[in-house]
């Protein structure tokens, strides 16, 4: 079975709908992007790995109120009492 073939192959049992174009330049991509790594790394560069920071949320302050929308007891009792918010009573 020649390459092309077995790509098409490969693809359908994969169930992706991918034409033999779209492989070659996602291949060709990927040979350039290496080159760019290899060079860069060459060049003195280094990679490192992100932070993963997980936001803390701040009830009780405008930017959690206003900005993220919260509407928590503790940041919808901070509006009330920071006039955020207009309340009146209900009438029967």
């Amino acid at each position: 079975m020649n390459e092309i073939t077995q790509q098409r192959v490969e693809s359908v049992q994969a169930g992706r709908n991918i034409t033999h174009a779209q492989i070659v330049a996602k291949r060709n991509l990927r040979k350039e992007l290496e080159v760019e790594m290899e060079k860069f790394l060459a060049r003195g560069g280094e990679i490192k790995q992100a932070e993963n920071n997980v936001y803390q949320a701040k009830h009780g302050t405008n930017t959690q109120y206003v900005k993220h929308g919260c509407r928590c007891n503790i940041c919808v009792a901070w509006a009330v009492g920071a006039k955020k918010v207009k309340t009146a009573e209900i009438r029967l």
